[in-house]
């Protein structure tokens, strides 16, 4: 390396006339601030991306001057030398100080062949930068790196990019750099080229018009689709009807899916290919993405197709997709689809939004309907005239299910505004299921009247119905009890007494009772003998109910329930109690001294467990934890 002011060939004169010359040009002194002040300006004025090609093409025409000057009085030094007197030439115009760390130079033909590395110390850029822009996120010396391309570039007859790695401007110690020709280049020196092109203003004004024609003819077409829906919906057209159109004005295949991806309708979809995309899809969520919701725009590259899907929101909730599918992207306009897709997408939250609210006005009617039936309104003729209106036979055997819902929710409201959650999640279950029902609430249960036809099983149905909610709503806990048919709609209080009671005698491990599986004790409970029943009952358990305080009964009465349900089995017993064998032991040996009986004894056994299941059924005795 050569020591820079030893090796200054050029100096500033101030000449007679009274102006200033750097060698044999005339020049201006002008502070580094001022630079500072027009870059801001230009940042502000023309944007940040031409201002910096500015700077990069200023600095590359006084690297190419003095390169000139260099080549024309050192043609006799070698190319090492030539080349590091263009540190010295830049420091004598006070851009910045530099140290070259690496230098590799190979003559080929008529060509230099370089890689240089170095420092830029004292870079006035940086500093002015920081000054009146802040911190920068990228480097900012731009008129260091157009000197040092511009240098180069005629010294070695072709092209050397200069790009900074890092930089003062943005935060780092120091502004380090790297110089390279073409055979040295990597993807990352593209990104340097762009400014070296200049478009003038004008050209970059005839493009932005051109985009801007463009833009308005799109969103004028997307206005046209827009409000021709809007009419539509206006008219009562339904979803497909709505999906048709947009294929016709479109001429693009359009699917309408739920939030679960079931197909709602569609648009230029034949039934066989419905299903094959559908499935497909689906088959993407689950392995790609992991069944997590698409919460924007996204392109889905398939083997044959293009998916471009969007997500129906509806009260910050995602409630569907919209997709579009073609096969070409070349001859498709991306941005067009995107704008056109986003926008139906809206009509579709609009179309759903006003069939939710008709369908949970309609499901409010229903339940208020069936409330009143069970609270004994309406006789029979005016059962059968209502029920003509919500298109519903009332007059075909029946079952009643009330349906018991444990929820984290402690506040009442939170709990009334769940409960009518999900009678509507079970309104569109059975809309789904194909199955005529009736849906409302009874005190805090769910109540369902669930109509016979000649493929009706009640039981997979509540099963199926019970799986659907606690998949739904995974911290609450559903539980149900199913009646015996009915025949008559006048008896429909009975059937959902016969309801509650079967669901009294459901636990965590029988979460669905039908009131056919209580055997004698249904009929017991059926002749409206409760008192009786109750009577008997607890004449049976006397002797617990009488010695033992509220805690303690519950305590011995859950454990002796246990123990004869599980036919006398101490291990499954402690397992279901969480307690000890000793433990169990010594409660059933308490109870057998409170009860003068031996619990091995069979009939002693029976008696006492239809005791317990006779209160638990009528609602005297309940243990919450089972």
């Amino acid at each position: 390396m050569e020591s820079n002011k030893n090796q200054l060939q050029e100096k500033v004169i101030y000449n007679e006339d009274g102006f200033v010359y750097y060698g044999d040009n005339r020049s201006v002194i002008i502070p580094t601030s001022s630079l500072g002040f027009l870059k801001r300006d230009l940042y502000r004025n023309i944007g940040q991306k031409r201002a910096n090609g500015f700077f990069v093409r200023y600095g590359s025409d006084l690297g190419r001057k003095d390169a000139r000057k260099v080549l024309k009085k050192f043609n006799h030094e070698s190319i090492e030398t030539i080349m590091n007197k263009g540190p010295i030439y830049h420091q004598a115009q006070g851009h910045v100080t530099s140290v070259l760390q690496k230098m590799i130079v190979e003559e080929k033909h008529d060509k230099i062949s370089t890689y240089i590395e170095g420092i830029w110390k004292g870079s006035f850029e940086a500093e002015e930068h920081i000054k009146h822009l802040g911190k920068s996120n990228e480097p900012v010396c731009y008129m260091n790196v157009g000197y040092g391309n511009g240098y180069l570039s005629e010294i070695c007859n072709q092209t050397v990019l200069f790009k900074e790695i890092t930089c003062i401007g943005k935060g780092d110690k120091e502004c380090r750099w790297v110089g390279r020709t073409m055979d040295y280049w990597d993807d990352n020196m593209a990104e340097e080229l762009k400014y070296y092109s200049q478009t003038s203003i004008m050209d970059e004004l005839e493009i932005t018009y051109e985009k801007l024609l463009e833009e308005r003819n799109r969103l004028k077409n997307v206005s046209v689709i827009y409000n021709k829906l809007t009419e539509e919906i206006l008219k009562g057209k339904d979803l497909q009807s709505l999906m048709d159109i947009v294929y016709n004005l479109t001429g693009t295949t359009i699917l309408i899916e739920d939030a679960e991806l079931y197909p709602i309708a569609s648009g230029g979809i034949s039934a066989s290919n419905l299903t094959e995309l559908n499935n497909t899809f689906k088959a993407y969520v689950h392995s790609v993405i992991g069944n997590r919701p698409i919460y924007q725009t996204q392109s889905i590259s398939f083997t044959d197709y293009t998916r471009l899907v969007t997500p129906i929101f509806l009260q910050d909730k995602i409630i569907g997709y919209c997709s579009f599918f073609y096969v070409d992207p070349e001859n498709e306009s991306s941005s067009n689809l995107q704008v056109t897709i986003e926008r139906i997408s809206s009509i579709c939250a609009l179309y759903l939004l006003n069939k939710k609210t008709e369908e949970e006005a309609e499901t409010r009617a229903k339940g208020r309907f069936l409330e009143q039936i069970l609270n004994g309104d309406y006789s029979k003729e005016e059962i059968l005239r209502r029920s003509n209106l919500i298109g519903v036979d009332l007059f075909q055997p029946y079952y009643i299910t009330a349906v018991s819902i444990g929820s984290a929710h402690d506040d009442y409201k939170k709990e009334l505004t769940f409960l009518e959650d999900v009678i509507t999640q079970t309104s569109g279950f059975f809309k789904k299921e194909r199955i005529k029902a009736l849906a409302g609430q009874q005190s805090n249960y769910m109540i369902l009247l669930i109509l016979e036809n000649n493929n009706t099983n009640v039981e997979s149905i509540c099963s199926k119905l019970l799986n659907f909610l606690n998949e739904k709503y995974p911290s609450a806990q559903f539980r149900a009890g199913i009646s015996m048919k009915s025949t008559e709609i006048n008896n429909a209080s009975d059937a959902y007494m016969e309801a509650i009671t079967s669901l009294r005698m459901t636990s965590k491990g029988k979460i669905l009772v039908s009131f056919d599986s209580l055997g004698i004790l249904g009929t017991l409970i059926n002749t409206k003998n409760q008192q009786e029943v109750e009577k008997i009952a607890t004449q049976t358990l006397q002797p617990i109910f009488k010695n033992c305080d509220e805690d303690k009964k519950v305590e011995m009465l859950k454990t002796l329930y246990v123990y004869l349900l599980n036919g006398g089995n101490l291990e499954l017993t402690a397992n279901d109690l969480a307690l000890s064998l000793s433990g169990i032991r010594y409660r059933l040996t308490k109870i057998e001294e409170l009860l003068g009986q031996d619990l091995r004894n069979t009939e002693v056994s029976y008696k006492l467990l239809l005791a317990i299941q006779a209160l638990l059924s009528i609602g005297k005795l309940g243990f919450d934890d089972l």
